[in-house]
């Protein structure tokens, strides 16, 4: 489908619109407002623009609005404080502008919570705490200024948390480690000091662990590195011992340039941040996801045979290596 879609839409007594995975553009029209009956707007992967209408804030039985990956900006009107039978809420991947609303507090039946890549500004309000009944809460890549760990303790039923690039400050608060129904827990590309809390060993059972790129110092607790699966704790600051790992990838748990500059006596060198000791290639020649293939002339392609995977550290002989965080 493409075009626009129909105001006329605003007088029919309707439970359900979804539009999702069109050609669509234009705006939500306003007189989307008239129609009190409506529990569920989805208008997902589409080309829709322009402000959200005011008129939103007048249904009084949606439950879910999915509005990620379309073009939308301005700010989210303040009506929407008065959705107070939300459930599900996403609006990634689009152009608004503003800070994320403390209104948001409002919406005490909110299930899912997803701001990723949304354009909207940090730091996370606190009123974020009032939402006890959230399982799933995404943000990421907040333009604006610094918040330290929003308060998140009432949220027992936290099953995926991400907060990625939300220019978080400070360091990681206990309270995570009595999460223990999480599956996914994304901190990666913060500014998180301090060492990681004994308390997370709570978190053994906990599916993804990714605390990529912060500055977290300390020593990485003993179960992470013996027993853990899916954990990125890839560039940071940890201080290592000559007991300390072999290697860079043990089990499913990357290290790659998780030292920090000053600790580099006695530990492989991938564990820190250091410059290819060689000249960098002009080019090479990589057979990518097969194995090594000898080509015309002495041109050969190496194999590229590994899974890849989330929280993966790979290094083919010493020509090239790849880092990879989260997963998708």
């Amino acid at each position: 489908l493409n075009g626009i879609i129909p105001p006329e839409w605003g007088s029919m007594q309707l439970v359900n619109i979804s539009l999702i995975g069109n050609r669509l553009t234009g705006s939500i029209p306003k007189e989307f407002g008239n129609i009190t009956t409506l529990a569920n707007l989805t208008l997902e992967y589409n080309q829709l623009s322009g402000v959200l209408p005011p008129e939103l804030g007048n249904l009084p039985h949606i439950e879910r609005i999915f509005l990620t990956s379309n073009n939308f900006s301005g700010e989210l009107p303040g009506t929407l404080a008065n959705l107070t039978t939300l459930k599900d809420f996403r609006i990634g991947d689009n152009h608004f502008t503003g800070k994320i609303p403390n209104f948001i507090q409002n919406w005490t039946n909110l299930e899912k919570l997803v701001i990723q890549a949304s354009g909207l500004d940090g730091p996370i309000p606190s009123g974020i705490a009032l939402l006890a009944k959230l399982s799933d809460l995404r943000i990421s890549d907040l333009n604006g200024t610094e918040g330290t760990f929003p308060l998140l303790s009432n949220m027992k039923s936290l099953k995926t948390l991400i907060l990625r690039s939300c220019n978080i400050i400070g360091r990681l608060p206990d309270y995570l480690g009595a999460m223990t129904k999480l599956k996914t827990l994304d901190l990666s590309f913060n500014k998180l000091t301090g060492e990681i809390p004994s308390s997370f060993v709570g978190l053994s059972n906990t599916d993804y662990i990714y605390l990529t790129g912060n500055l977290l110092t300390g020593a990485m607790p003993d179960w992470m590195l013996k027993e853990g699966d899916n954990i990125d704790l890839s560039y940071n600051n940890f201080t290592f011992d000559k007991s300390g790992p072999s290697i860079c990838q043990p089990r499913s748990v990357n290290l790659f340039g998780s030292s920090s500059a000053g600790n580099t006596s006695g530990i492989v060198s991938c564990l820190r941040s250091i410059h290819c000791p060689r000249i960098p290639y002009s080019s090479f020649h990589i057979n990518c996801g097969g194995r090594e293939v000898a080509a015309v002339g002495n041109t050969r392609y190496e194999d590229d045979t590994d899974s890849g995977g989330p929280s993966r550290f790979f290094q083919s002989r010493t020509n090239w290596a790849f880092s990879s965080t989260g997963h998708f």
